[in-house]
């Protein structure tokens, strides 16, 4: 017989001993609709999902909503009910485990055995993570005006409620008095279910609003517990819970038809306005033709180009007929970046400087540029008259709420210090003329304390009037409050200055290294790149306190000399000749900073390598019990940082040593050349000088501390030369497209991937006619996704060429190349946003139409329209709310946005299963579009125009199906194996 007592016992314990097991898997989901019945994760890891039924069937895909670790606890939630507007669906919750995942479960009352802090802390993680859940698509979530804590009762007036910390349950106020998270009256919800009022649990992301006084009370979920009022408790939040969900699916669903409406009506807005265009043709002060509409836009970039420093170039339009160069266009053929913005009145951007700006006023369309002035505030310029007014409130309302910022690229080619520079000081020189001016300003004013002695000390301690002291503290004191308004004055103009350089050189680094040929990035591991793409950041950092605290401070006290000197020259002179030692020294100890620095960084830089490639591979490294050798990897690298580390340690105290003695031998130096003089030196002027002497060698002392900082930019930067000095893909240069007609042609290709290495492609020849239905075989290895890697421009051929009807890659501009290709990669990954995103990407102007035609095709409709949210279902980071194969479709669907007339899919359908796959490939098999798919099942094979089937880098064979099935061969092979 057990010795454990009431309330003593654990729920592991209670679950070994008590509980049924219940295995559960992702083929064994277990429903948690019995509220009598908890259940204790024993083993390995469950996903929760929020499931809608109709009797036992499911009718819409499962919701993801958490994850829970073993050791925790599932409490039954019990189906909410039928709606009273004929839906007899129900809402029931399901979880499913990771391979090995096992349940214990056990009725409730088992539960009055179990320690009630225990349980408490388990109840409490359960509705944390059920709250955030409910408000994690909350945008702007209210701010609560009040907040509830354990064992109170409070009247509260008309208010926002939300948790302290942790749950607390408050009991509910009466009907209509209350929305939980302005949705759902509680009340109202228990009075309709039958329950009784009850208590209402509040986190810190949950809130209640009170329309009314109301007296409430709260306690905590232990508490609860004690007096057995926990499990009506938990469903009446859970049934609270249900009916807020149900809600938030049934205002998803207007939330798409009120996106539905105002699509149309803007479709509607255009067509009437070029409607009304073509009234006017002849009218030329209405209406502009499409070539002045091209020079308002170019002249627009243009100025903005010479504020930025940015090259744009405006193509020339392809035709007569065709329509206006865009703002797309433009970008393309210039290979910038650039990033759409809000302008809200509300928050008065004209004000500030945020870099020039394109912009569309809301009358007409019509572009202009918003160049800001040398103090910050914008002007607007127009690109036709060259009329440049002041930005006020009322020109910032007859703008449209879209405009447009750019980013300036890195040279083309190689990257030095000085371009750096350049691109993070382009714009400064109003900051940099207020950092000066109230630098040196403000250092004068540090003079003004030792300078104010040495005049008390001189005229007024001896017996000056009492009077003339009271002037000299107040004027200290004025010129104290002007210091500090300086001070603001130049720590705003520094702050200005470092943002503006870290945004701007920062995002110019990303881009080369997105830009940067992909066999360079292959050399780099995915850490060590990361790393270095936050190298500008850690910089600046680092900098920030040396520039503003350290490094100016030594420049602007420098008038120090001045003073000296006037006071008296020998001084002068020693104090000079001492100053410009004592900075050699700190220079000279910084430097042996350097290479241990960039030891560290080195390092540094391994670890975060080692240690991504490690988590990534984690799986493998324990299937293959090689968890040992990877830490002995990741050791070795770390060994080197940390020693590293102790040695900039040890040389950072030799510098601290110095800066801590430095001061005192400053003065007694300045003694030993006054004693020198042998000549009477006024007590005044003697403290004068010292203070201002001391200040100086206090302030190199600051900076000699600092260093460390410096030293650590010198490598940091030499680490990033070779990717500052690779030459990035010509993605902006080339020819313009234009429309591609479908050919493409692999021309006696081959490849390899170092000049050393072996032939990944050998004289690989593939064409594909406009409109036909290409599939390439063969075994793995045999190079049948490097041949989408070329086609792609990712990579470039060693010899040979890749045409797009007739025109040689290599020529074309890379960007447009790709936006008129439809690719799908053998590996899919989508984007954590709603499935619409995934599926129009950066086809902004894509109708819900044609994302419905397209998810059609993939034979994804029925699946997204059973989803609670349809397109504007969450994927989530995880991606766990669709399977492999649906994923796979939305990555399909996407590929045919903007009706491609070249789809490229590598091994798309490996995921679906033989009937979807045949679907799939039989609605493919109808378009208009070039096809070129990488396949391996017969159905697809099949259906092809033409196969071309690789090994070791060449095609061995090409024909028809059936022809090929005639032959003896490696295809003939390939099919026998599939077969058996």
């Amino acid at each position: 017989m057990s010795d454990t007592r009431p309330e003593d016992t654990s729920i592991a314990e209670l679950a070994a001993r008590s509980g049924a097991s219940v295995p559960c898997a992702g083929n064994l989901p277990v429903r948690l609709d019995d509220p009598d019945h908890i259940w204790f994760i024993d083993q390995g890891v469950v996903d929760l999902f929020l499931v809608e039924f109709s009797g036992e069937t499911e009718q819409a895909a499962p919701q993801h909503l958490l994850r829970r670790d073993a050791g925790n606890l599932l409490p039954g939630v019990a189906p909410d009910l039928p709606s009273e507007d004929g839906d007899d669906t129900t809402l029931s919750l399901v979880a499913k485990g990771l391979p090995g995942t096992v349940l214990k479960r056990l009725p409730t009352n088992a539960l009055s055995g179990v320690r009630p802090t225990e349980l408490a802390a388990q109840i409490d993680a359960w509705l944390t993570d059920i709250t955030d859940t409910l408000s994690r698509f909350v945008s702007a979530p209210p701010r609560p005006t009040a907040l509830a804590e354990p064992g109170q009762t409070r009247t509260l007036a008309p208010c926002t409620l939300s948790a302290r910390r942790g749950v607390v349950w408050v009991s509910e106020p009466s009907l209509g008095a209350s929305l939980f998270m302005d949705m759902v009256d509680p009340v109202d919800l228990a009075g309709n279910s039958g329950r009784d009022q009850t208590m209402l649990p509040l986190t810190r992301t949950s809130w209640l609003t009170l329309f009314d006084e109301a007296v409430l009370s709260s306690e905590s979920t232990e508490t609860l517990i004690r007096r057995g009022a926990l499990l009506p408790a938990l469903a009446s939040f859970h049934a609270v819970a249900f009916n807020l969900e149900r809600l938030n699916r049934r205002l998803a669903v207007v939330d798409d038809a009120n996106l539905e409406r105002e699509r149309t009506t803007s479709r509607n807005a255009a067509e009437r306005a070029a409607r009304a265009r073509l009234f006017n043709i002849y009218d030329q002060p209405v209406d502009q033709d499409a070539d002045a509409e091209d020079r308002a836009l170019a002249d627009a970039l243009r100025m903005i180009g010479r504020h930025q420093d940015i090259n744009f170039v405006v193509p020339r339009r392809s035709g007569p007929s065709a329509p206006p160069v865009g703002l797309v266009d433009v970008l393309d053929a210039s290979g910038v970046r650039a990033r759409r913005l809000q302008l809200k009145s509300e928050d008065q951007w004209w004000r500030g400087d945020s870099g020039a700006m394109l912009a569309f006023r809301a009358e007409d369309a019509r572009p202009v540029a918003l160049l800001p002035g040398l103090f910050g505030r914008y002007r607007e310029v127009d690109p036709v008259s060259k009329r440049s007014v002041r930005m006020t409130a009322a020109r910032a309302k007859a703008l449209g709420a879209d405009a447009w910022m750019f980013y300036r690229p890195l040279p083309a080619g190689r990257v030095e210090g000085a371009d750096l520079l350049r691109i993070a000081m382009r714009g400064s020189a109003g900051d940099l003329t207020r950092l000066s001016v109230a630098g040196l300003a403000g250092g004068l004013i540090k003079l003004l304390p030792a300078v104010v002695l040495g005049f008390v000390a001189n005229h007024i301690a001896g017996g000056g009037s009492a009077g003339a002291l009271y002037a000299v503290a107040v004027a200290l004191a004025g010129f104290g409050l002007i210091g500090a308004l300086l001070h603001l004055f130049q720590s705003t103009a520094m702050m200005r200055i470092e943002g503006r350089s870290a945004s701007r050189v920062e995002a110019a680094f990303w881009d080369r290294l997105m830009r940067l040929p992909s066999r360079h990035l292959n050399r780099h591991p995915a850490g060590d790149l990361a790393m270095s793409g936050m190298t500008f950041q850690h910089l600046r950092d680092g900098l920030q306190g040396v520039v503003a605290d350290s490094l100016l401070s030594v420049v602007f006290l420098l008038p120090v000399f001045g003073v000296i000197f006037f006071l008296d020259a020998t001084l002068g002179v020693v104090a000079l000749a001492f100053s410009l030692v004592a900075i050699l020294v700190a220079v000279a100890l910084g430097m042996r900073q350097i290479a241990p620095h960039g030891r560290m960084i080195s390092a540094a830089r391994r670890v975060a390598g080692r240690l991504f490639q490690i988590v990534e591979g984690i799986a493998k490294l324990r299937v293959e019990n090689a968890e040992g050798s990877a830490f002995a990897i990741w050791a070795r690298d770390y060994r080197k940082q940390k020693r590293a580390e102790i040695q900039l340690d040890a040389l950072e105290g030799h510098i601290r040593a110095f800066g801590a003695a430095l001061p005192f031998v400053a003065g007694g130096v300045l003694l030993f050349a006054v004693m020198a003089t042998e000549r009477s030196f006024p007590i005044g002027d003697f403290l004068v000088t010292y203070i201002v002497f001391i200040a100086f060698q206090s302030a190199i002392a600051r900076l000699g501390e600092s260093f460390g900082a410096i030293a650590a930019a010198l490598p940091a930067f030499e680490q990033m030369r070779p990717l500052l000095g690779a030459m990035p893909e010509s993605e902006s240069g080339g020819e313009p497209v234009g429309r591609l007609g479908g050919e493409i042609l692999f021309d006696r290709v081959s490849f390899r991937y170092d000049p050393d290495g072996p032939l990944i492609l050998d004289d690989v020849t593939i064409r594909a006619r406009p409109g036909e239905f290409v599939a390439i075989a063969g075994e793995s290895g045999a190079g049948k996704s490097t041949l989408f890697r070329l086609a792609l421009g990712i990579d470039r051929p060693s010899a040979g060429a890749v045409y797009y009807d007739g025109r040689d890659l290599r020529h074309l501009n890379l960007k447009q190349v790709r936006r008129e290709i439809g690719a799908v990669p053998q590996s899919v990954r989508l984007h954590p946003q709603d499935i619409w995103d995934n599926i129009v990407a950066h086809h902004e102007g894509a109708a819900v139409e044609e994302v419905w035609k397209a998810a059609r095709t993939a034979e994804i409709e029925s699946e997204v329209k059973a989803m609670p949210m349809g397109l504007m279902t969450m994927v989530g980071a995880s991606g766990s709310v669709l399977s492999g194969g649906e994923s796979q479709r939305v990555t399909i669907a996407r590929s045919l946005i903007g009706s491609p007339r070249i789809m490229l899919l590598d091994e798309a359908t490996n995921w679906l299963d033989n009937e979807s796959q045949a679907e799939v490939m039989r609605n493919l098999a109808l378009l208009s579009s070039t096809r070129i798919v990488i396949a391996h099942r017969l159905s697809t094979l099949e259906q092809a125009d033409c196969i071309y089937v690789m090994r070791a880098g060449k095609v061995v064979q090409s024909g028809t199906f059936d022809e090929l099935m005639a032959a003896d061969g490696v295809f003939r092979e390939l099919v026998r194996r599939q077969i058996a």
